[in-house]
């Protein structure tokens, strides 16, 4: 069975203060702490098993909340399109580690299970990136195009990515019988540390403009994307109404 080896890993959290849904999103009360407190928390174990845990800055104030609360972060460039930029830079600033795991600072509630099998996954194969998915048969975030679903190949690996219904079960849309399955894509994503770069280096392309979706640009460059079975769902806060069904969860 592969052993995972934390201390080659580089545990970034990408957190933009300006969020166009949410305002000072990393900032946000999340039952008495600001939400990036509350996404390091659920990450530290892994720090305490070994990994290099960041949080990837790019403003002042959120750099000042994280040192009241001792978190450890990473200032990088305002100018960043997205947090896999920004998850770049950090990696080039801190070059020994061969893994980086990418995780959202809007994620709290990613299982730490399912990240270590994500790691170990990356680890085993030749894959530049991996990433989770959990299998899904309800018909509403089938058909929701906010719910990101995955196609998967035979190995595993992921062929295509799509806000669209995918695969489209064709009887059971056009009966409105029979069990619908499908892969949610969770957007968390592991890299070796060079595909990183390699893949912050390729320009967007048609795929990802179309669909609003980063990691199509990584599909359209013929790149294998691992896909490993997450055996829990996680909730990405995005709107004010995340932030309050999270705070639910957290009150249980």
């Amino acid at each position: 069975m592969h052993s995972l080896d934390l201390s080659k890993w580089l545990i970034v959290i990408p957190a933009r203060l300006n969020s166009e849904r949410l305002p000072n999103k990393p900032l946000a009360d999340l039952n008495g702490k600001p939400l990036i407190a509350r996404v390091f928390e659920n990450l530290l174990p892994l720090q305490t098993a070994g990994a290099r845990l960041t949080v990837a800055l790019d403003h002042e104030t959120t750099a000042s909340a994280c040192e009241k609360l001792k978190i450890p972060y990473t200032m990088t460039k305002e100018c960043h399109q997205s947090g896999t930029d920004r998850c770049a830079e950090v990696a080039q600033k801190l070059s020994k580690y061969p893994f980086v795991l990418n995780v959202q600072g809007d994620e709290p509630f990613v299982n730490l299970n399912d990240l270590q099998n994500l790691m170990k996954e990356l680890e085993k194969t030749t894959c530049k990136m991996a990433t989770l998915g959990f299998r899904r048969s309800d018909r509403s975030g089938y058909e929701n195009p906010n719910v990101v679903k995955i196609a998967l190949g035979s190995d595993s690996t992921a062929i295509y990515f799509s806000r669209a219904p995918i695969p489209f079960d064709r009887e059971a849309m056009r009966t409105g019988t029979g069990g619908i399955v499908y892969t949610q894509h969770l957007g968390v994503y592991a890299y070796r540390r060079e595909a990183l770069g390699d893949f912050c280096a390729l320009p967007p392309s048609d795929l990802e403009r179309s669909e609003k979706l980063e990691q199509l640009r990584a599909v359209s460059a013929g790149w294998k994307i691992q896909v490993t079975v997450a055996t829990t769902t996680s909730i990405g806060i995005d709107t004010p109404e995340d932030l309050e069904i999270a705070r639910r969860i957290f009150n249980g």
